[in-house]
């Protein structure tokens, strides 16, 4: 079971990586290139050069935030797995706490496995949301 979580935790650790390396970097390289302009710009008064600034920066709370909202979804299916995998050893009728745990643990090995199976199509769906910025 530890090895099924390890090997899920380190391909999401990867995605995330990749992620941030192909396509958040280029989203803040924009933005802070942007925000240098807002400094180059002599006619900007305080308030204006403030508001260049936010705009140039918004990008990266999107990304951020859409990139963000994907990994909570992924989590939360997690826990509705296991949460699932609790309920059918519960009602296994098992009262022996190993023979519980062997309904549970395969459970969860399985709910890891579809997960990180499901992690390209969703390392795709971020990377559509990355490239709209």
């Amino acid at each position: 079971m530890e090895d099924s979580q390890r090997k899920l935790n380190d391909a999401i650790s990867t995605m995330a990586g990749s992620l941030h390396k192909n396509y958040l970097r280029r989203i803040y390289g924009e933005a802070f290139n942007c925000s240098y302009r807002c400094t180059e710009d002599p006619s900007l008064d305080p308030l204006k050069f403030n508001e260049c600034v936010e705009r140039c920066s918004s990008k990266i709370s999107q990304a951020e935030q859409g990139m963000s909202q994907e990994m909570q979804n992924l989590q939360n299916r997690l826990m509705r797995c296991i949460q699932s995998c609790e309920d059918k050893a519960k009602d296994s009728g098992h009262k022996d706490e190993t023979l519980m745990r062997s309904v549970f643990e395969p459970c969860v090995v399985n709910c890891a496995n579809e997960i990180q199976s499901a992690l390209p199509k969703i390392e795709k769906r971020i990377i559509e949301q990355l490239k709209r910025f």
